[in-house]
């Protein structure tokens, strides 16, 4: 899969010494550029400052739902950003791929999943409060080919941590960690009609370096009217500590699906799956997690999978 592109560019974020991480939460409004049309946006981001003036990002972005698309999809961006000070203003200005999912109305079946790749630019202005706190103002645009282009005007907050080094904090030396999960939550198909079911997961996570962890995951998505899954997964991780208690990641890779009840002539098919996770470990052997997982498949089938599970390390 084309995500992987992606990887290598954050892989320096993930791995660099310096300290200070930023996660930020927006949200606003977007336009459609060619229509008056107008509908909600969203991001959730993670930076990583490269040197004074420099920082490289992935950010999950969801464009809202405008009548004919309902679009989102993950973004790396390279920035140039001014120094920044304890307290008081900065500004950055950045651009990077854009991996999207798209949700368009189709005569045929109502509904079809499109992938694709398009450019994202974006400017922001942050005020930095004296605490770890700042406030940003952003603004966006994407410009996939052939579809419509959009503009997404965002506010909110976010938090510079700067505790730890960032390296897989269950790391002690060269040894690892094996790590199982048990998870439940909700599934819910990519459609206009947004069909949802109870899905549950068992994960075993390896640590294999500081930053890089790989899963094996049974998925039971549950039964819809549209769709009737479950399988194996396996996915690479990059993985990040943002203090002493909470981590986050993401992972790509394959999943091997079966059963699928909708699909004329099909019992198995092998689609992508895409994962952000948020880990906090309560103690050294107990952690909680809380993830959102994407099945892209090129069937029409894709599906949000949220889960939130308990893990045990041995």
């Amino acid at each position: 899969m084309r995500l992987t592109l992606i990887a290598p560019c954050l892989l320096l974020a993930f791995a660099a010494d310096l300290h200070a991480q930023d996660v930020s939460l927006l949200a606003g409004q977007l336009k459609v550029n060619n229509s008056d049309e107008h509908s909600f946006a969203a991001a959730l981001s993670y930076a990583h400052p490269v040197g004074e003036y420099a920082a490289l990002s992935l950010t999950y972005l969801n464009e809202g739902h405008p009548l004919d698309h309902h679009r989102d999809g993950v973004s790396g961006q390279a920035w140039l950003r001014s120094k920044k000070n304890d307290a008081g203003l900065s500004f950055g200005i950045g651009a990077g791929p854009y991996y999207y999912f798209d949700t368009a109305r189709s005569a045929v079946n109502g509904y079809h999943n499109d992938h694709g790749w398009a450019p994202m630019y974006s400017v922001q202005a942050s005020w930095h409060f004296p605490s770890n706190w700042y406030a940003q103002v952003q603004a966006n645009r994407v410009f996939p080919n052939g579809k419509d282009a959009t503009t997404q005007f965002l506010i909110g907050a976010g938090y510079r941590f700067d505790g730890v080094p960032g390296n897989k904090l269950h790391l002690n030396g060269t040894s690892n960690e094996d790590t199982l999960t048990v998870s439940g939550g909700q599934t819910i198909v990519n459609s206009f009609d947004s069909e949802r079911s109870r899905a549950f997961s068992v994960e075993y996570r390896r640590a294999l370096a500081p930053y890089v962890d790989w899963t094996v995951t049974w998925l039971k998505e549950g039964t819809t009217a549209r769709t009737r899954r479950s399988g194996v997964a396996s996915q690479g991780w990059l993985i990040r500590s943002l203090n002493s208690k909470v981590e986050l990641g993401m992972g790509v890779g394959a999943y091997a699906a079966f059963d699928l009840h909708d699909v004329d002539q099909r019992q198995s098919h092998l689609a992508g799956l895409v994962s952000i996770a948020a880990r906090y470990h309560f103690q050294q052997r107990w952690v909680g997690q809380l993830s959102w997982n994407r099945v892209v498949t090129d069937y029409h089938r894709d599906a949000d999978v949220l889960l939130l599970g308990l893990g045990a390390a041995f």
